[in-house]
């Protein structure tokens, strides 16, 4: 019968619509979200230290050994934010008048999943996943077959009641009536003891003793509230601090009634059984009182604190269900985990406070990830149970009855069959709108494309259209090409690569990943332990240990001979032979801003003179629009280049929304305006024309335009490869003070004698064509580590292939001579690790296939400096100093084989080391002549080089492991990194000196 009355109340529910129904975006309240997430937070944090303390968990027995009396004053500050808060927020939320949709809501996003996750999802699979036995299923699944199942969620069916009594009574009356009301009946409801009756099952000790903080949310004006108050700020956290911690207990010394239960319980059960009389009538207001205290700081952190814009972790606020159902679950499970783990006892108030600050990214791990879409939707049937329309409503209905989906989008111009042929795409206007594009069926051909002579083998083909002109597509273009290229039959891609801001969502993960990755190895040595260890080196046989040690030793010499004879000739052209053909147009690219004058003319001197290539080269200045300093730089170098350049362009980038600031942004708006100069007006074909990019303190080696069109016409189809020479950072060597010198001998050394069967990656300056660009969708707006992503675009453009290609010649940059500045420069360097983010959002939001997703993420996790390579580094330094201490300390006591392993590994290890100062100087020798280089002292190499050792330690410290960390906090906390010009040019080194002088 009463399920009856509630089906029918949803048929009718479901039948009407208002106006609440019409689409539209709904604006979401980013200071509400964050609160959320607070709550969420405190929530998990909260409950892994009481249940440390109450002895469920394990960790008081090792490393928070007698930590109580810092945790317990930490929970009890939590507990006077954290439930008032949350319930605050569910008063927020409930404001509004009633309506279909409204009711609908809450019986489709509340109602239901409640009733689902108490009488199924939580008594049979939560419960059974707690224990992990299956006597707990079995018993489980037979309460559910007799009807028997459930588990209270006091929560959830307390905001049920809520939402419920704001519908058919709360939201009759005016607001200030309506919060009397809910206190009054608080109050008087805090007398009755509910939870020892037979309504024991609806939770209404803790429905009413919650409820004022529900009322206070229900009434509060919000958003008048977040526009009248000031931008947040630390401070009043810090008060709010101490009211929680000191103030509030010296106010109210006799402890007040608890939320959680009626009054004789929860902080009063030992003094209400005790009052009689007018006590005992007057003791509701120690509820209001608790309330009272409560209220304030939580209104001051909501309003005071937290921010108001978007963040890198706002998404998880509006997702914050399954982390509250699931987290002591996660929590149980991590505590099982660390109970099979070694760990050390701490009993120092330190130690304890390392610990506890060390659970803070495991709890935002635990967050993300039961906030995820993966997670959401295995638990989809239960929290978004929108099945039970199918029980509910006939077919028809289910279009009919539901509110409107969004309008499509703009419908396409049709195909017109007279083109143009002299009529171009614009590929700059498609990412702003200009166009709207139409896919074809496999197997269909317009007119155009078949009088151009397109094979049936593309499946499909994407055109482009302006809205209000003829068709105008990317084939028109190619097809103006003659001669070598195949560039005529590429068609634009029909969509666009994923973005970096799919991407940061993920941020925040990063960190708490990176400490697993880094922890895990060093965990599982300390669990097998170093003695251990030792022992199974020992019991190898000599020749499984001492062959691949030996194999690995003679590759460095095979590495030196192999990139001593394909970079010992750059010097001169390459042969005749390899620039056969038609020539290319050659487009170099400066992107400046706000550089030394003489520094740019110092690279334009290198551009003009380019030898060896059968067309001058275009020279392009990109410039930023908020550079006063452009036009008087750009005319300089033009004055440097007079005629032995082709053509002088200048552009000006003015940053637009979405974009970041940095390099990136910049050279994606030339390319554009270059590809419409080029391509669109003047009718070149973009796969003949090679676009290298170069830094503003480049020196170019003379023939490296030579090389790089000889490398294109040499491959069998070189128009979408990424041609890049090596690093070189050398040209004022002697500026850089001693760890700065070391790190950039470690980067130039990896760069030129790279493992060729690895993934190459271009770094600052490299060649790739026009008409890779535009298929690429020129370069992310938003990346900052612009090289690394390009080259990851152009593997996923050639379905994971080796895409860039190392060619010989060297572009010789400036080193960033001062401490402070090299450490800034570090920290961008190292931001492309959140390109591992980007990976993530490609699994999610592009087509892929797995097999080309996996290529192209294998050569980032394979790639020097990437987010794995550089916890495997961190970890490996540990290990390595951990085993080696060991070793060395327990050296008499040791097995005959593993003294012997250690004794080989010193020695390959020395040789190594000589390999690395052999190869250098071979650079030295033969490569740097061709630049003028500020060379060291005698004193200086001999200090460097015979110090190496320690150097190399200090300088991967500093230099890589300190800004990994740090590019990993402020991505998890601040989000996108502000892009910092490295300082170039002499000027420099007067700059260092003058501090120098300060200090």
């Amino acid at each position: 019968r009463h399920s009856g009355w509630f089906f029918a109340v949803a048929l009718y529910v479901f039948g009407t619509q208002d106006a609440e129904d019409a689409p539209g975006p709904k604006e979401r309240s980013m200071l509400l979200d964050h609160a959320k997430l607070l709550g969420s937070f405190l929530v998990i944090y909260g409950h892994f230290m009481y249940y440390n303390l109450t002895g469920e968990f394990s960790e008081m027995k090792t490393w928070l050994n007698g930590a109580q009396d810092i945790m317990w004053p930490a929970v009890h500050a939590r507990g006077m934010v954290m439930m008032p808060l949350i319930c605050f927020v569910s008063g927020v939320c409930s404001q509004g008048s009633v309506s279909a949709t409204r009711l609908r809501r809450f019986l489709m996003n509340l109602v239901f999943p409640t009733m689902l996750w108490v009488f199924v999802a939580k008594p049979v699979i939560y419960d059974s996943m707690m224990t992990m036995s299956t006597d707990t299923l079995y018993q489980r699944v037979n309460a559910l077959w007799t009807l028997k199942a459930f588990h209270e969620e006091w929560y959830l069916q307390a905001l049920v009641l809520w939402r419920g009594s704001t519908f058919i009574l709360w939201s009759n009356f005016h607001p200030a009536v309506a919060f009397i009301l809910m206190l009054a009946t608080s109050c008087l409801g805090g007398y009755h003891h509910f939870d020892q009756s037979q309504l024991a099952w609806l939770k209404l000790d803790e429905a009413l003793g919650f409820l004022p903080y529900f009322a206070v949310g229900y009434v509060t004006p919000f958003k008048k509230i977040e526009q009248l108050l000031p931008k947040p700020s630390f401070f009043p956290a810090v008060l709010i601090l101490a009211w929680t911690i000191f103030a509030a207990p010296a106010l109210f010394p006799t402890a007040l009634p608890d939320g959680h239960g009626w009054y004789g319980c929860c902080g009063a059960e030992k003094s209400f059984p005790l009052v009689t009389g007018a006590e005992y009538s007057l003791f509701w207001t120690r509820r209001l009182a608790k309330v009272s205290c409560d209220v304030m700081p939580m209104l001051a952190l909501v309003f005071l604190v937290l921010p108001r814009s978007a963040t890198s972790v706002s998404w998880i606020g509006s997702e914050t269900l399954h982390p509250y159902l699931f987290h002591i679950l996660v929590l149980t499970w991590v505590n099982r985990g660390l109970e099979l783990l070694p760990i050390p006892k701490v009993t120092s108030e330190m130690g304890h406070v390392a610990v506890l600050l060390l659970h803070v990214p495991l709890v935002l791990l635990i967050q993300f990830t039961l906030a995820s879409k993966i997670f959401r939707w295995v638990w989809k049937w239960c929290f978004e149970p929108a099945w039970l329309l199918d029980l509910v409503l006939e077919p028809e209905q289910r279009t009919t009855r539901l509110p409107a989906a969004l309008p499509p989008l703009a419908a396409p111009v049709p195909v017109q069959s007279g083109v143009d042929r002299g009529s171009v795409l614009n590929l700059g206007a498609i990412r702003s709108g200009e166009y709207e594009s139409e896919a074809l069926p496999a197997g269909k051909r317009t007119p155009d494309t078949v009088a151009s002579g397109a094979s049936d083998s593309n499946p499909r083909l994407v055109f482009a259209h302006r809205k209000q002109a003829s068709e105008s597509s990317f084939a028109s273009t190619m097809r103006m090409s003659t001669g070598r290229s195949r560039g005529s039959c590429r068609w634009t891609p029909s969509l666009p690569i994923t973005g970096m801001k799919e991407a940061r969502v993920y941020y925040p993960l990063l960190l708490p990943l990176f400490l697993v990755c880094t922890t895990l190895p060093l965990l599982t040595l300390a669990w097998i332990g170093p003695a251990t260890l030792v022992q199974i080196m020992a019991s190898i046989p000599p020749y499984l240990v001492l062959g691949p040690m030996a194999v690995a030793v003679l590759v460095t010499p095979g590495l030196l001979a192999y990139h001593t004879h394909r970079l010992g000739g750059t010097v001169e052209a390459p042969p005749a032979e390899h620039r056969e053909g038609e020539p290319l147009t050659h487009v170099v690219v400066v992107v400046e801003y706000k550089e030394p004058v003489d520094v740019l003319e110092r690279t334009m001197e290198s551009i003009a003179a380019q030898s060896d290539i059968d067309s001058r080269p275009i020279v392009v200045v990109a410039t930023e629009g908020r550079d006063p300093e452009r036009h008087a730089a750009a005319a300089a170098m033009q004055t440097v280049a007079g005629d032995r350049i082709q053509r002088f362009i200048m552009t000006e980038h003015k940053l637009s929304e979405g974009e970041t600031v940095g390099k990136h942004s910049n050279e994606n708006a030339a390319m554009r305006q270059i590809y419409r100069q080029l391509v669109e007006e003047e009718g070149m074909d973009p796969f003949e024309i090679l676009i290298t990019i170069v830094d503003a303190d480049s020196i170019l080696s003379q023939t490296y335009l030579s090389w790089a069109e000889a490398s294109y016409k040499r491959q069998q189809d070189g128009r979408r490869l990424i041609y890049s020479g090596p690093i070189n950072t050398y040209r004022n060597f002697s500026d850089g003070n001693i760890l700065v010198q070391m790190m950039e001998i470690m980067r130039n050394n990896a760069d030129i004698f790279y493992d060729p069967r690895q993934a190459y990656h271009p770094q600052s300056n490299y060649t790739l064509s026009l008409g890779l660009c535009a298929e690429l969708g020129f370069w992310s707006v938003d990346s900052i580590p612009e090289d690394i992503h390009t080259a990851a675009k152009a593997m996923l453009n050639n379905y994971g292939s080796l895409t860039t290609m190392p060619i010989p010649p060297l572009i010789s940059n400036d080193l960033v001579a001062g401490f402070s500045d090299r450490y800034v420069q570090a920290k961008r360097h190292q931001w492309a690790i959140t390109e591992i983010a980007w990976y993530v959002a490609l699994a999610e939001h592009q087509p892929l296939t797995f097999p080309g997703w996996a290529a192209v993420a294998g050569a980032e996790m394979s790639r020097a400096g990437s987010f794995f390579n550089a916890s495997k580094v961190l970890s490996g330094y540990i290990a390595t100093g951990w085993m080696s201490w060991y070793i060395v300390s327990n050296w008499a006591t040791l097995p005959a084989n593993a003294q012997m392993y250690f004794i080989a590994g010193l020695v390959a290890w020395l040789c190594s080391w000589g390999m690395f100062w052999i190869c250098e100087a071979w650079v030295w020798r033969n490569l740097m002549p061709q630049f003028p280089i500020k060379k060291p002292s005698v004193l200086n190499w001999i200090i460097l080089v015979g110090l190496s050792p320690i150097w190399q330690l200090l300088a991967t410290l500093v230099f890589f492991v300190l800004p990994t960390l740090h590019v990993l906090v402020h991505a998890a906390f601040w989000g996108e990194l502000s892009y910092v010009c490295a300082p170039k040019g002499d000027q420099q080194a007067e700059e260092v000196k003058k501090q120098r002088a300060q200090q």
